[in-house]
C-alpha cells in the first residue's frame, strides 16, 4: 500500500515538473515575441518621426524663402515712337514700350530671371509674359525680337557674383516689353498695373496712372 502511494506521488511530481517546463517555454516564446513587436514598433516610430522632422524642416525653409524673397521696383517708364518706329516726332499718342528697373529687397536670396513671370493690364487687356533670353533694348532703336507674351531683361548694374541670368544683392536689372504688340492701349490718363511674380516669395504689384498730356518721347511713370 505504501509503495502505491509513493509511486502515485512520484508521478504527480513528474507531471508538475513537465507542466512547469512547458509553462516556462511558452512564457519565453511570448517574451521574445513581445520584444520583436516592440523593436518593430520602435523602428516604425523612429522612421515616422524622422520623416516628420524632414518635412517640418523643408516646410520651414520654404516658408522662410517665401517671406524673405522679393523684388522692388526702382523706376518705371515708357517710350513712344513715330509711325515708322523712328526717333523723330510726331510720336504715337500712346506708349509703345515699357521699361522697369528692379532690384532685390533687403535680405532676399538671388532670383533667377528665367523663373519670373509678369502680369500686365491696362484695365481691358490682360497679358502674362515669360522671359525671353537674349533680348536687348536700346531706347534709340526698336527691337523686334520679343513676341507679344514675352519680356526681356538686361543688366544695368552687375555686382559679384556676376551673371546675366541671376539677380543678386546690389544688382539692378531692367525689364522691358512691347506694350503695343501686347495690345495695351496706354494713352494719357490710363491705369497700368504690373505684377512681377518670382518663383518663390511675394509678388511685387505696381499700379500707375499715365500722365496727361505726353510731352516727351520718354514718359516717366514712377
Amino acid at each position: 500500500m505504501g509503495g502505491d502511494v509513493q509511486e502515485v506521488t512520484e508521478k504527480m511530481k513528474k507531471i508538475i515538473r513537465d507542466e512547469k517546463g512547458e509553462f516556462g517555454i511558452g512564457s519565453l516564446i511570448i517574451f521574445i515575441a513581445m520584444v520583436i513587436v516592440a523593436a518593430v514598433t520602435a523602428t516604425l516610430l523612429i522612421n515616422v518621426s524622422y520623416q516628420l522632422q524632414q518635412q517640418a524642416q523643408e516646410t520651414s525653409n520654404q516658408a522662410i524663402q517665401d517671406v524673405s524673397t522679393g523684388i522692388k521696383v526702382i523706376s518705371m517708364g515708357g517710350f513712344r515712337y513715330n509711325s515708322s518706329w523712328g526717333l523723330n516726332p510726331p510720336y504715337h499718342s500712346k506708349i509703345d514700350w515699357i521699361t522697369i528697373k528692379i532690384s532685390l529687397i533687403a535680405g532676399s536670396p538671388p532670383i533667377n530671371i528665367s523663373s519670373i513671370i509678369i502680369e500686365v493690364t491696362d484695365g481691358y487687356t490682360v497679358a502674362t509674359l515669360s522671359y525671353a533670353p537674349g533680348a536687348s533694348f536700346n531706347a534709340g532703336a526698336h527691337p523686334d525680337t520679343l513676341d507679344a507674351e514675352q519680356f526681356g531683361a538686361q543688366k544695368v548694374r552687375d555686382m559679384d557674383p556676376k551673371g546675366s541670368w541671376v539677380i543678386t544683392q546690389g544688382d539692378i536689372e531692367e525689364l522691358f516689353f512691347n506694350a503695343t504688340k501686347i495690345g495695351l492701349n496706354l494713352e494719357p490718363q490710363t491705369q497700368l498695373t504690373v505684377k512681377i511674380i518670382p518663383k518663390h516669395g511675394v509678388p511685387t504689384d505696381e499700379s500707375v496712372m499715365t500722365p496727361s498730356p505726353y510731352v516727351t518721347r520718354y514718359v516717366e511713370l514712377m
